[in-house]
């Protein structure tokens, strides 16, 4: 007799991309070769790999037809982007602790009407350069799947990274924002 599968948790209905959502670590890949491809020390992607096993990451959700909002918490993000839909916005990160030297990064956003799919495209800096990024992601039978692009245009390399995030129930509570970006780090995760 083959063995029972686990049964599978019951995950809140979603319609939308709206709401909070926790990282599944074990579903889908690690963050490494997004890390190697932004350039970043193996020191950096190493803490990276073990802080998202020991604690949560959790993305919340907000977006309408004419914006999109995510706020990132993890062990090393805590930040939130907002941006206008079909409209290209740029800003200005900081690239040092201090905040003193900065770049400009440029994003594009697109959904569907239906809310269930998300396309961020980023042109940002990396540690020594420039990175083309593409963040999708849509509902897939009741979790949120997201397919992270990068292509390094300084060095040449290239990673896709594929990552699961359930549900969180109960969902986090989101003050409607402000458009524009706001965030204290270079790297969106």
């Amino acid at each position: 007799m083959p063995p029972k599968k686990p049964p599978q948790p019951m995950l809140p209905k979603r319609s939308t991309l709206n709401g909070a959502w926790r990282l599944d670590p074990q579903r889908g890949d690690n963050i490494r070769g997004y890390l190697t491809a932004m350039d970043c020390s193996e020191m950096a992607i190493e803490a990276m790999e073990k802080a998202e096993k020991e604690v949560d990451t959790i993305h919340v959700i907000t977006i309408t037809p004419s914006s999109y909002t995510i706020m990132k918490k993890s062990r090393v993000n805590d930040l939130k982007e907002s941006f206008t839909q079909n409209t290209r916005c740029s800003t200005h990160i900081a690239i040092s602790k201090d905040g003193s030297s900065t770049k400009e990064k440029t994003t594009y956003v697109t959904s569907t009407d239906d809310l269930t799919s998300v396309i961020v495209k980023s042109v940002m800096p990396t540690t020594n350069g420039v990175a083309e990024v593409v963040d999708a992601r849509r509902l897939e039978s009741g979790w949120l799947y997201q397919e992270l692009q990068i292509t390094n245009l300084s060095t040449g390399i290239s990673s896709l990274t594929r990552r699961w995030f359930s549900p969180c129930d109960p969902p986090v509570v989101v003050l409607p924002p402000q458009l524009g970006i706001e965030h204290d780090m270079a790297m969106p995760i």
